[in-house]
């Protein structure tokens, strides 16, 4: 029969409050929290929590130390079913309900009078893991587990060019129904991502209810592309133009514009308007636009001539 005075490592006369004082030294040595991936720890923890069950029952412990007293036979582990004890009390097979069962005890924990549950509390905080007892909350069934945030909800919304460019708002209706408005903001990027927050599933215990993450695809534009903050476009003049110089008008994101074609400018030649791009984190963007140039199939004689000349 296991020594549950030596195990607690106190004497038999020990008073509650001194078996509550050791239990916790000991509890806070051996849990397996503080070893986890220890069976010797976890095993020898389950040895002290036994003892202390035990010894910290007023009924238990007067029946153990008869038994201890009296010589009763008991099986490994336990001393249910101990035989060979003096008369009365169950006709040679005493059945004292003295089986420890682990799982029942951390269970019932918050039901005994002997504040095991508040003991360990104390020591390892009011949500502590339960690492070793099969991944509990709590290991004594408490509902002590902070609240937690509800799941996301992923979705993904594509929008024009122009639209991310200068933001706007989307009607949108998720899977489970629920209707809301989607604020794009300006400059948004291809891929971005929009967390509306308390906008996703609820919470399971109480806690804020998740978030709504919206993943943004652009789609190209027939006239314009992006790269950074910068504006990109380009239009096409004719070959005398590019030779004599023009002013075009050219469309922007915001507004169209004369853009002055300088005399000479060659075919893919880049001219800038300064701060017509985009405006994300207080960085403004260029607008480039390329100039191309048409160069006839076929001249007339005078055409031809003056080239000649030229």
């Amino acid at each position: 029969m296991n020594d549950y005075y030596k195990i607690l490592g106190v004497s038999e006369n020990a008073t509650p409050e001194e078996m509550k004082k050791q239990f916790r030294k000991l509890a806070k040595e051996y849990h397996p929290d503080r070893h986890q991936g220890d069976p010797a720890k976890e095993a020898k923890f389950k040895e002290i929590a036994e003892a202390y069950d035990t010894l910290s029952d007023p009924k238990k412990r007067q029946e153990y130390d008869m038994m201890r007293r009296y010589g009763a036979h008991t099986g490994a582990g336990n001393f249910g079913g101990g035989q060979g004890f003096p008369g009365g009390m169950g006709g040679g097979n005493f059945q004292g309900g003295f089986t420890f069962d682990f799982e029942d005890f951390l269970n019932r924990g918050s039901q005994r009078g002997s504040g095991i549950d508040d003991i360990l509390n104390e020591i390892f905080g009011a949500g502590m893991s339960g690492r070793g007892f099969g991944q509990r909350p709590n290991p004594f069934g408490r509902a002590t587990q902070k609240p937690t945030k509800g799941q996301d909800i992923v979705a993904r919304l594509a929008i024009s060019f122009t639209e991310a460019a200068n933001g706007t708002t989307r009607r949108i209706e998720l899977t489970n129904g629920i209707k809301l408005n989607a604020k794009i903001p300006a400059g948004i990027a291809d891929g971005g991502k929009i967390r509306l927050r308390g906008q996703g599933n609820p919470s399971h215990n109480g806690g804020p209810a998740g978030d709504l993450i919206i993943t943004v695809t652009v789609m190209p534009d027939r006239d314009f592309e992006r790269k950074g903050n910068d504006i990109y476009s380009s239009t096409t003049i004719s070959f005398k133009d590019a030779i004599l110089g023009t002013k075009i008008d050219v469309r922007t994101l915001s507004k169209t514009v004369t853009l002055s074609v300088p005399a000479g400018t060659q075919p893919g030649t880049k001219l800038r308007l300064k701060e017509m791009g985009l405006d994300v984190g207080g960085k403004t963007g260029d607008h480039y636009v390329t100039i191309n140039v048409t160069i006839p199939k076929s001249l007339t004689d005078e055409q031809r001539e003056a080239l000649e000349r030229f």
